[in-house]
């Protein structure tokens, strides 16, 4: 044989079908078969590694226990409507009346009440009520510093006949503004009170009881 290099493997078979095995080969040749076999089981070392990847992903999915699926609002369950919110404004943009207030309704009613018993009645001419007048003046101002709120006119009115003041409408002015002050006397907020002269546009059964002040509420 011809060229350099060690031979330190042996030939096995007969001639023309001659393997070589181990060492260096003729002619300077290295060893055999090695680098081959490493390329080969890189790739199939990488496929593996591939497949365990792949295998611990599908057993952790399978693992894995379900997120919980979430609760459903008032708006979206079925047969539900979702009700105002406590203090909420409505969609008009204005705030219903609060139920917690004066009734102006009962107020009337009680003020009704107290001037049947004693009507606040005054002499022919004259813009001071009549003696017995101070007892209704006192419980209509207890009612009134009791429940604050509603607006209150005091209207005051005169007789159709009788009244020789020559401005019965003058005259029915200040009989309103004389109870006023002394509703505000016996403690009913000033302000808060609106007095208007009738004059005699509605009498009542009779002289004495037209001239009068009613209160209204509201």
């Amino acid at each position: 044989m011809t060229g350099g290099g060690h031979h330190r493997g042996r030939v096995t078979g007969a001639p023309g079908g001659a393997h070589w095995w181990g060492g260096r080969g003729p002619a300077g040749g290295g060893t055999h078969a090695a680098p081959g076999d490493r390329r080969r089981r890189l790739p199939v070392l990488l496929a593996l590694v591939v497949l365990l990847l792949a295998g611990g992903a599908v057993a952790f999915a399978l693992t894995r226990p379900p997120d919980p699926a979430p609760t459903p609002t008032a708006a979206e369950q079925p047969g539900t409507q979702p009700g105002p919110q406590p203090g909420a404004v409505p969609a008009g943009g204005t705030r219903p009346p609060s139920r917690t207030g004066p009734d102006a309704a009962v107020l009337q009613s009680t003020i009704d009440e107290i001037l049947a018993a004693a009507p606040l009645r005054f002499p022919a001419d004259s813009a001071t009520p009549g003696a017995d007048a101070s007892a209704a003046v006192s419980r209509v101002a207890a009612v009134l510093r009791a429940t604050p709120g509603p607006p209150v006119t005091v209207e005051g009115h005169t007789a159709p006949a009788g009244e020789d003041t020559g401005d019965a409408q003058a005259l029915s002015q200040r009989r309103a503004e004389e109870v006023v002050r002394l509703l505000e006397d016996a403690g009913v907020p000033a302000g808060s009170l609106t007095a208007v002269g009738v004059g005699p546009a509605d009498p009542l059964g009779s002289l004495e009881a037209s001239r009068r002040v009613e209160i209204r509420v509201g």
